[in-house]
């Protein structure tokens, strides 16, 4: 029967699956061997996972795969459909995507299968949604940063089922927006490998010492949990599957016992009990906890800036030195085993005994050290809290509670019936044998019946029906119970298994050569004379007006305040017509419901005659422009990613053939899809991250402006972050620009349909400077070498050559 609310745990192992559910945990979410979101989590293999599917199942609970990175070509292709049967057949629940052609071939080739929506979709809004139910997502699993009422609005409007995050880490980025680790590191979060280099230490002009700028707090909503139920959240998600068994089932089993408190006693008698709250912090916590987006839009607040790792809770006042040792008092009850630590560098002391609170400490510190006096020693480790939970809920088996029926007669096969949910099985065995000395009693065959040791069963009722003086064996009593129970595990279980699903034509021809031939259809080899341009000011869109080598201008939004209201926008594109420009609006990054108003109260003004066409870089955008009937061209960019033919044959299907080449692909595996419908970015600087948290806002104050800052890293890297104010959020671009200019020849033997170049923010001087350069390699066919001088540029080529793994 499906729960009013769904408890939803993390499972970063087999073990953390088994904590979950003795937990409370209504359904688990876990990786395999491939295309999980951590890739670096003790993933379980093939058939313990098989093994997983079964033991949820017969406890009740579901679980829920996650295939919730962006495949490669020969991925999808050569290994999906095997990776998934097996699964399938055994009866997963559903699985959790992020890849357009993920999810296109599962609809494709496994019936029946829910597919849920990952927050990598980066879903914000209701249209968003509304797209991704017609193209047959049940659930939807929403972005991280929507408040309740927009959250309520999706649950209202589309009548999905929602899954949002109540416990656990927050990124810094929208999921899904996240380059940077894969652009400074090669360890892409779209294939489940960051590094998070948000966690590290950034600072921005004007700060003597860096801080953990992008490093936010841990979310707890326990003290909000029933407003999130009132909003319309299904299912509460429990982020976690990099941590231990023992995160797994403190997390759980207090969201188990909060969300039925609500549910039994309502609103008026929910209050969470401050040891409560004290454990989940005891057990993991970033500088506290936060209740996340769900009331704040963003600020200081939520960001761990101290610390990126787990704080502990205070535990020892300093009071002073005591010879070689510092002295201190207990701020809480304290136990053998715990660990107090007293600096970022993890210098740390584990305490031998026990020691109460208001009680004396005695810490030893390593040579050289000292703790200054009135210092607070926090608590990393409690180790007591560890123990408990082993011994509630690590250690115990859970066990379903059966019904039996022993029947034994003279001459007559022994016969086992057990029964559970209306499902019963019986079972025969061997004849019992008359008495020869002392006979058998009912007590004990149903004390050795019940004997059901690491089975999944115990007997709550047994019945014994013995008729006479009968002897029967030990052994053939307990080989009874293992066949019977066997046998209603194996039938029990089956009620979920599948048939293998037909076999469609799955594989196709995905070579090299015939991609290569299909893009080359009815075209010759191409021959550029003229780029696209993306410009994010307005002296960088005057400059591309008056170059030749231009043909059409991307104006991105942001270059246009209150684009809705301006008078300019007419202008602009009347201006770029009479310079015989194509030119396209650029629409926001994240188009969440306060910009969709806008944008719809404007409609006519912003659309109507006055651009070619739209690029557009979310599904929010995409479902606004289908709902208006938008009849100019679409052009998807690079972040609605199109890893594989797949991607493409759904974004074709829903009429939008054009895209724009993913910036994690190298040039050998652009090959493998159809480049002559995607352009190619060939230079700019990339966004690495779009948040909906504010650099300034965090060091200064919000000006509610638009604006850029700098934040450099700890090996002195520096990068831009502009804030666009009319939308809400932050973009933080690469430290150094993409330039593909000397890779001309490999760009060209990949036929893309264009090229774009990106502006934001080079100057006019730079603008000429680089469109030179391009026009004399790509338009001239002047080799690199000679047409690019000895200067002091930086630059990278992304991924164009060394890819991601």
């Amino acid at each position: 029967m499906k729960p009013e609310i769904e408890i939803l745990a993390p499972a970063g192992s087999y073990e953390s699956m088994l904590a979950a559910v003795q937990a409370g945990a209504d359904a688990v979410y876990i990786g395999g061997t491939r295309f999980g979101a951590r890739a670096f989590a003790d993933n379980p293999k093939e058939d313990m996972l098989l093994q997983a599917i079964d033991y949820v199942h017969l406890h009740g609970r579901k679980l829920y795969l996650t295939v919730n990175t962006l495949l490669k070509e020969e991925e999808l292709t050569d290994q999906l459909y095997e990776y998934l049967l097996p699964y399938y057949r055994q009866g997963l629940d559903a699985v959790i995507v992020q890849d357009m052609g993920v999810l296109h071939f599962i609809r494709t080739h496994f019936p029946g299968l829910d597919i849920h929506a990952s927050t990598q979709m980066t879903v914000t809004g209701v249209s968003g949604a509304r797209f991704l139910k017609e193209q047959g997502v049940s659930r939807v699993v929403t972005a991280r940063e929507l408040s309740l009422p927009e959250i309520s609005a999706i649950a209202g409007e589309t009548g999905l089922e929602i899954e949002s995050f109540v416990h656990g880490a927050l990124c810094y980025c929208y999921s899904g927006q996240c380059l940077l680790s894969s652009m400074i590191g090669g360890r892409s979060g779209n294939r489940g490998q960051c590094a998070q280099p948000c966690r590290m230490p950034y600072r921005t002009e004007g700060m003597k010492r860096p801080e953990y700028l992008l490093s936010l707090k841990d979310i707890c909503t326990l003290e909000i949990l029933p407003e999130l139920i009132e909003s319309g959240i299904y299912s509460f998600k429990i982020e976690g599957r990099m941590k231990k068994p023992e995160y797994v089932a403190a997390v759980t089993s207090m969201y188990r016992k909060y969300t039925d408190l609500y549910l039994t006693q309502g609103k008026e008698a929910y209050c969470v009990a401050k040891e409560d709250r004290d454990m989940l912090l005891d057990i993991y916590n970033r500088g506290g906890f936060h209740t996340g987006y769900y009331h704040t839009r963003n600020g200081r607040d939520m960001v761990s800036l101290k610390r990126p790792n787990h704080a502990g809770i205070p535990a020892v006042k300093i009071g002073g030195m005591q010879g070689k040792s510092s002295i201190g008092t207990a701020l809480t009850d304290l136990h053998a085993g715990d660990v107090l630590e007293w600096n970022e560098r993890g210098d740390n002391y584990t305490l031998g005994s026990p020691v109460f609170k208001g009680e004396k400490v005695l810490l030893r510190l390593p040579s050289g050290q000292c703790l200054k006096k009135g210092m607070i020693v926090n608590r990393v480790r409690n180790q007591e809290l560890l123990d408990r939970i082993e011994r509630e809920f690590l250690l115990p088996k859970m066990q379903e509670k059966i019904n039996g029926i022993l029947i034994l007669s003279p001459g007559v096969s022994a016969k086992l019936v057990v029964e559970y949910q209306g499902i019963s099985v019986e079972v025969y065995g061997d004849i019992p044998e008359p008495a020869q000395n002392q006979p058998i009693t009912e007590e004990r065959l149903s004390k050795q019946l019940r004997k059901t040791g690491n089975t999944p069963f115990c007997f709550e009722r047994l019945s014994i029906q013995l008729s006479g003086e009968l002897f029967y064996p030990v052994q053939s009593l307990n080989e009874l119970r293992r066949k019977a129970l066997g046998e209603l595990e194996k039938k029990l279980v089956s009620r979920w298994h599948r048939e293998q699903p037909e076999l469609s034509d799955r594989q196709g021809d995905y070579s090299e050569e015939s991609v290569q031939n299909r893009s080359a259809a009815g075209r010759t080899e191409p021959v550029y004379t003229a780029f696209y341009a993306l410009a994010e000011t307005l002296p960088q869109f005057e400059v591309l007006c008056g170059r030749a080598s231009v043909k059409r201008i991307y104006l991105d939004c942001n270059a246009v305040r209150s684009i809705w209201n301006s008078s300019t926008v007419k202008e602009l594109t009347v201006e770029a017509k009479r310079c015989k420009k194509e030119i396209f609006l650029a629409m926001p990054h994240i188009f969440r419901a306060s910009s969709e108003a806008r944008y719809e109260a404007g409609y006519q003004k912003i659309f109507e005659d006055t651009f070619d066409g739209i690029l557009v870089r979310n599904l929010e955008s995409i479902d606004f422009l289908q709902k208006h009937d938008y009849t100019g061209t679409i052009i998807l960019d690079h972040n609605l990613y199109q890893f594989n033919c797949e991607a493409q044959k759904f974004w074709k299907e829903n009429g939008l053939p054009h895209g724009t080449a993913p910036l994690e692909l190298n040039c050998r595996e652009l090959k493998q899809v159809d480049m002559s419908r995607m352009e190619l970015i060939i230079y700019g600087y990339l966004p690495v991250m779009t948040s909906a948290q504010c650099i300034r806002k965090t060091t200064e104050k919000c000006l509610h402006v638009p604006g850029q800052m700098t934040l450099t890293d700890r090996f002195r890297k520096s990068f831009l972050v502009k804030q666009q104010c009319d939308y809400c959020y932050n973009v933080m671009y690469n430290t150094d620009p993409l330039m593909l200019a000397g890779e001309y020849p490999e760009v060209k033997r990949l036929g893309p349909e264009a090229l774009r170049l990106q502006f934001s923010a080079e100057s006019v001087q730079e603008m000429q400077r680089i469109l030179e350069l391009y026009e004399a390699v790509f338009l001239k066919e002047i080799p690199f070498t000679e047409s690019h001088p000895e200067s002091d540029w930086s630059y990278t080529k992304g991924h164009f050559k060394r890819g991601i793994k």
